[in-house]
């Protein structure tokens, strides 16, 4: 059975091929009227029984650990320590509650979340799975500190033009979720690493960054940090092959 993997971002769908999961396919829906039918055009495509799993793309995000909440948690709750971050949510979106099971405190993920989107989806695909870039992200830090045993924080991060999505991790502990707007450069997103080490004290010595997306939005980070890149460096976004690891970090989480 095939999979087909999708990241939506408001205004570009990205998907991976089920029968070819190294072609990365994307296009522009400019109406958001034109979700379902776009949906229902890749429907077609798939084999019955195809599992679909999904993400937003570079949507605010806020991970509390599970001892500031209510058991079971309470959205409206969770909301609120969202907005208090973040500023008000927009009618048309929605906070979205993800148990991060893996890592120590299981904090909850509270992920913004496309209304119409997630609507659109559910019509064409009832069964698809949502799978938080964030959480991704996350699993994919936390595997490789349980590989070799790094002390100081893992900082894994997707960036590029389109924006980015960045975490942090000491160990199995979750220290920071992050997101950046599109327009960013290289220097937004090594500031916001560099600010909230030396917030928390870590020297970034100690640091490392593991980071997926387009080369230009990497460059400049191994003056403050240890930095490899998740899979091999893509220069051209002609191809879309830069979209190809963060899909398979969504897949090996799922």
């Amino acid at each position: 059975m095939g999979q087909l993997a999708l990241i939506w971002d408001g205004t570009w769908l990205t998907w991976s091929a089920h029968d070819a999961p190294d072609t990365i396919a994307r296009r522009e829906i400019s109406n958001p009227s034109m979700v379902k039918e776009v949906l229902k055009a890749l429907r077609k495509q798939v084999a019955p029984g195809t599992a679909v799993i999904h993400a937003e793309w570079a949507r605010p995000a806020t991970a509390i650990p599970s001892a500031l909440l209510n058991s079971p948690w309470e959205k409206e709750a969770v909301t609120k320590l969202h907005e208090t971050l973040h500023g008000p949510i927009k009618t048309s979106f929605e906070v979205q509650l993800h148990a991060l099971d893996a890592i120590d405190d299981q904090p909850c993920l509270a992920v913004e979340g496309d209304l119409n989107w997630e609507q659109s989806l559910m019509d064409v695909f009832p069964h698809a799975r949502r799978v938080p870039v964030i959480h991704a992200l996350v699993h994919d830090a936390l595997q490789m500190n349980r590989r070799d045993g790094h002390r100081g924080w893992t900082f894994r991060a997707d960036v590029r033009a389109e924006g980015g999505v960045m975490v942090a991790l000491a160990g199995e502990h979750l220290q920071w979720v992050h997101h950046l707007k599109a327009g960013c450069s290289a220097e937004d997103a090594l500031y916001a690493m560099v600010n909230v080490a030396h917030r928390a004290g870590v020297g970034m010595e100690t640091c490392r960054a593991c980071w997926s997306g387009e080369a230009e939005f990497a460059q400049g980070w191994s003056k403050f940090l240890e930095v490899q890149a998740v899979s091999e460096v893509w220069s051209s976004r002609a191809s879309n092959a830069s979209w190809r690891a963060l899909f398979q970090s969504m897949k090996a989480c799922a």
